[in-house]
């Protein structure tokens, strides 16, 4: 056991258990694999205390801290390994036939059915165990209960010239058009999405300064091009508190809807122009 690798992305030592009454079942869950673990989960947090929970939710995949799962396909791979997840067993086969080499599949099969069946050291040692695959049972048990043929799956990406390729990006468009997953990218970044919020870009910033937007370089030791602009205007990095999305994003979706209309907002043109597609996930969401 001392030689398992972390392979499964699934997992979260940042997950928040809901209180149980907050454990509804909502008629919808639009699922999202994201590839910034800040920002964006901030974002659609906070969304989600704003929506009706028994109609709606927004659920952002954790995956386990300092993974490096950021390129775009990882960041598709985590969604499928949801979706195997909901179709399949809750211990996945893999991790199970390397449980088997230590513990009998009765003692397994009890662990996962009520641990307290089992003796405190055989728990301690099947929890750590599992831990150190980078499996979460809780996160995964609270996942499982999102089961309805309504829900949405897609994955939210940035465009990042400087990590991504434009091969690396149609690979995962393509994966997500074959397997039916929606798939919403900002060019050059989630942070552009967060500026439409807070500004008319087209209206204010000349087209050289568009297309620095575009290239979103480095312009100080904490900000890039974008991030400077939304410093500026919302006060805060990269994470969103409450009160500010509150104050500068929540009231003003529909005003980045019609803003992000201004520029690119399709592929392929979203691979190379100023622009994000996100608007097309909105209209999942019926509140706007």
């Amino acid at each position: 056991m001392s030689r398992m690798t972390s392979r499964y992305r699934l997992s979260s030592c940042a997950f928040e258990r809901p209180e149980e009454k907050q454990r509804m079942v909502p008629k919808r869950v639009i699922v999202l694999a994201v590839e910034g673990d800040v920002t964006e989960r901030d974002y659609f947090s906070f969304l989600n205390d704003c929506l009706d929970s028994a109609i709606l939710r927004i659920e952002v995949l954790c995956q386990k801290r300092g993974s490096g799962y950021s390129a775009p396909l990882q960041v598709a791979e985590l969604l499928q390994e949801y979706l195997a997840l909901r179709e399949g067993e809750l211990l996945p086969k893999a991790a199970a036939e390397a449980l088997w080499g230590k513990y009998s599949e009765e003692r397994i099969s009890a662990y996962l059915k009520d641990p307290a069946q089992l003796d405190e050291q055989t728990r301690r040692e099947i929890y750590s165990d599992l831990l150190q695959m980078g499996i979460d049972l809780e996160y995964r048990r609270y996942l499982q209960e999102f089961n309805h043929e309504t829900d949405f799956f897609a994955v939210v990406l940035d465009r990042d010239r400087k990590s991504h390729t434009r091969e690396q990006l149609e690979s995962c468009i393509r994966l997500c058009r074959e397997n039916g997953y929606g798939c919403f990218l900002s060019n050059p970044c989630f942070e552009f999405w967060l500026l439409l919020h807070l500004c008319d870009v087209e209206g204010e910033f000349s087209l050289e300064e568009q297309q620095e937007l575009l290239l979103n370089e480095k312009v100080s030791g904490r900000h890039t091009r974008v991030s400077r602009e939304i410093s500026r205007r919302a006060h805060h990095k990269k994470h969103i508190t409450a009160p500010a999305f509150q104050k500068y994003y929540f009231p003003f979706i529909g005003a980045a809807i019609e803003r992000a209309k201004k520029f690119a907002g399709r592929f392929p043109e979203l691979l190379d122009q100023l622009g994000t597609n996100l608007p097309e996930l909105f209209e999942k969401i019926s509140f706007f």
